[in-house]
């Protein structure tokens, strides 16, 4: 199980992972894996849990397993600093990434999907991650920081490189380094023009911010900048790949969308629920812990694994690990919860509700190639690096 538990992203292994997550979740709800240190725990109450509890899980030792402990770090991302520092962070960044900028973004976002879908829709076949889910998330949170049009490919080529991982190895690679330092360098060298207010979008706008008569510090600004970029980037366009991967292999469900696409949103939240791109996050215990039976030392290593969560019957009934559009759950921990809930997490509904409306209203009958798509290899996350579509030619 070793393996399996480590990798819970890995959808192209031999036994289907939520097979393993439910074996977890049944049998070892509080599971400690000795070869590599780590606790899993994989009930909805008790990843729930441990997103609440910032006090005994920490996040300052990192967010995932391979950089826990001071591992690989050139910026002071938010999503790894704890309160109060964090709610500091986040008390900034709230005072211009507001819902009422998301809700401005729309029709630029709707615009920019059009002209993706527009490029490909008269072939009658695409690979919808290199046509369409890769570049349009990296153009919506570009404009949003404010990045040149000229320089949006490269800063998504630097992010993707952020997530790979190698099988088998607790090592950063080499290549995940290079584009941590790749994307803070890009920022670093824009900073001086940025303080002096010079561009638009958050970069600059949080450079001249002055919050309870404080500036962000650089690390804090290149931070906010490489959080924005990356989660922006990958949120996004995992979703949207896995939803429409998905709904390719319900097809009445697709059809229920093209007739109706005000079941997008329900579908978008099924998504996330069902095919989480993120699948786990890494905290650090920070006192001693008993949980079902066990306990949990200061230090000790904690996956709160939101896939299995998602898929636990006692929070979401005798289907949980049933895909169903219609399904209305109160909660899910797609975006995870509470002080570290999911800063971008109303940008990436709209930009999945925008991406499925277009395609299904252009693409009815959009199928994928399943003999011949790709997984995305990460660590925590999951979703496709190539998904061939056929659809009818459009005008």
């Amino acid at each position: 199980m070793t393996d399996l538990v480590y990798n819970p992203y890995a959808f192209d292994l031999h036994e289907d992972p939520y097979a393993v997550y439910r074996r977890l979740r049944d049998e070892e709800p509080a599971y400690w894996n000795d070869e590599l240190e780590f606790w899993v725990l994989s009930r909805f109450d008790d990843v729930l849990e441990g997103f609440r509890d910032y006090e005994t899980f920490i996040s300052s030792e990192g967010i995932a397993l391979e950089a826990r402990r001071g591992g690989a770090r050139g910026a002071n991302m938010m999503i790894e600093v704890d309160p109060p520092d964090h709610t500091v962070l986040r008390k900034t960044v709230n005072r211009v990434f507001t819902a009422r900028r998301v809700a401005e973004l729309e029709q630029a976002t709707r615009d920019i999907v059009r002209d993706y879908v527009d490029a490909f829709a008269g072939r009658g076949e695409a690979d919808l991650v290199a046509e369409l889910t890769g570049p349009f998330p990296m153009d919506v949170i570009s404009a949003v920081i404010g990045v040149p049009d000229e320089d949006r490919e490269m800063l998504r080529q630097f992010a993707d490189k952020l997530l790979i991982r190698e099988d088998g190895q607790m090592k950063i690679p080499d290549t995940t380094i290079e584009g941590m330092f790749e994307l803070l360098g890009y920022f670093q060298d824009d900073m001086a023009r940025r303080r002096q207010g010079h561009g638009t979008g958050l970069f600059t706008e949080l450079a001249q911010l002055d919050v309870d008569g404080r500036q962000l510090t650089d690390q804090e600004l290149l931070g906010f900048c490489l959080l924005f970029i990356v989660a922006g980037h990958e949120t996004t366009t995992k979703m949207v790949a896995n939803a429409v991967e998905l709904l390719s292999r319900h097809k009445d469900q697709q059809q229920m969308l093209v007739d109706d696409p005000g079941r997008i949103p329900g579908a978008v939240e099924e998504v996330l629920r069902f095919h989480n791109s993120t699948q786990y996050m890494h905290r650090t215990c920070a006192k001693v812990h008993e949980v079902h039976g066990r306990t949990m030392q200061p230090g000790d290593s904690v996956l709160l694994l939101i896939g299995a969560a998602n898929h636990d019957e006692r929070e979401f009934g005798p289907t949980a690990e049933v895909f169903d559009i219609t399904r209305t759950p109160e909660r899910n921990l797609a975006f995870g919860y509470g002080a570290h809930y999911c800063l971008g997490a109303s940008l990436a509904r709209m930009e999945g509700r925008v991406a499925l409306e277009e395609i299904y209203r252009r693409l009815p009958d959009i199928d994928v190639d399943h003999d011949h798509k790709v997984r995305f290899h990460s660590g925590n996350v999951t979703g496709w690096t190539s998904l061939p579509v056929r659809f009818s030619p459009a005008g």
